[in-house]
């Protein structure tokens, strides 16, 4: 019923997409296809690991207690890792990745950190502060405050006396104990004195000391470098493992109708912009090429996430675009992928996303004379 398939192709029964499910359904699945005597190697609760980086990621942030995924930070060399990266074979400062994810809508991402560094030498983070006395310009400053003991009034300078400190938690006029320094002691007043110049003032010159190449800068000249975390969405696991699935089978389905095809592709549009497409398939026989887009988020899909397919969409000017998902679809979306010609699949059930663009992608090949 789809049309003529290249030779060599084995056709597969109905059931060969299985329904939408969780990863330990998902998992059970794959360990289904092993014959018996290998099974018999594996414990009989133990499923079989998944093959699938993404289903073995979320596997393994499941196992944190935040379930975020924070970057270690090399402040000496300036490169920033992701070290739960490595366990599913991949670079751990593969950021891209990660960003993948995002777009999937598997991942969320926010900032983790704000880091300061040096203007002059941008790719080093280690830099730590420094004050200095205003007149001299020496860094040998201390700070200073004025205790009160709220009981018996009492005032000293935190240099003659501390009173936070607990081995002298004796106040030395009324020689009550100090039991609770934030109810019993007021802090009246704060300052600097440099020790050298012996010169008190109310605020030191603050800088930034850059420490591999030794030298200071202001603050308001150090850049800015933004750290991110990723952190598993509060959706259903599903997801994860249907999204995992249907990349899967479509690359294999353009694959064995005669197109390259490539994942998370970086593709240049007439403008010059690149764009990153969730699968970019270009035929070996002729210059035609589909662009499939992939959306699966409980929220569902509206038009904001139409207009993130439009715009590489019209710049790179594809034969094909399809934009597949198994989340339900707001009110305006069918009509605008109608008005630009792209081919919107909706279904709950994934396999029956594979079955439609298998037959669009047959008929294009029967059309196109089969031609290797």
């Amino acid at each position: 019923m789809f049309g003529r398939k290249p030779s060599g192709t084995k056709s597969k029964p109905d059931s060969k997409f299985p329904h939408v499910g969780g990863i330990s359904s998902f998992l059970k699945k794959e360990s289904d296809t092993i014959d018996e005597p290998t099974k018999a190697n594996f414990e009989p609760d133990l499923p079989r690991p998944s093959t699938s980086k993404s289903v073995n990621l979320i596997q393994e942030v499941q196992k944190l207690d935040d379930k975020t995924i924070k970057p270690f930070i090399d402040y000496t060399k300036g490169h920033i890792y992701y070290p739960i990266l490595s366990k599913i074979g991949e670079p751990h400062d593969n950021v891209l990745y990660l960003d993948d994810l995002v777009s999937d809508g598997i991942l969320a991402k926010h900032i983790y950190e704000k880091l300061i560094v040096c203007p002059l030498h941008p790719t080093v983070f280690s830099s730590s502060m420094r004050l200095y006395c205003p007149k001299c310009h020496s860094m040998n400053v201390e700070k200073l405050n004025l205790f009160e003991h709220k009981k018996c009034g009492y005032i000293a300078e935190s240099k003659k006396f501390d009173f936070s400190n607990i081995a002298h938690s004796i106040c030395p006029s009324c020689m009550k104990e100090i039991k609770n320094f934030d109810k019993e002691i007021r802090v009246p007043a704060m300052w600097y004195q440099c020790e050298d110049c012996v010169e008190k003032f109310d605020n030191a010159v603050i800088k930034l000391h850059c420490r591999n190449h030794d030298h200071d800068f202001d603050t308001n000249s150090g850049k800015f470098i933004t750290t991110f975390c990723y952190k598993l969405k509060n959706s259903d696991i599903s997801n994860v493992s249907d999204t995992t699935q249907i990349k899967d089978e479509l690359m294999k389905l353009l694959n064995g109708f005669n197109f390259s095809a490539e994942l998370n592709a970086r593709v240049k549009g007439k403008s010059g912009n690149v764009h990153e497409i969730p699968i970019f398939g270009k035929s070996k026989s002729n210059d035609d090429s589909i662009l499939i887009f992939i959306k699966n988020q409980s929220s569902g899909v509206d038009e904001s996430d139409m207009n993130s397919v439009l715009i590489p969409k019209l710049d790179i000017d594809p034969k094909n675009t399809f934009f597949v998902t198994v989340s339900d679809v707001k009110d305006g979306v069918e009509n605008l992928a109608k008005h630009y010609g792209i081919n919107l699949i909706s279904d709950p059930d994934f396999s029956k996303i594979i079955s439609r663009v298998e037959e669009f992608v047959s008929v294009w090949y029967a059309n196109n004379g089969g031609r290797k």
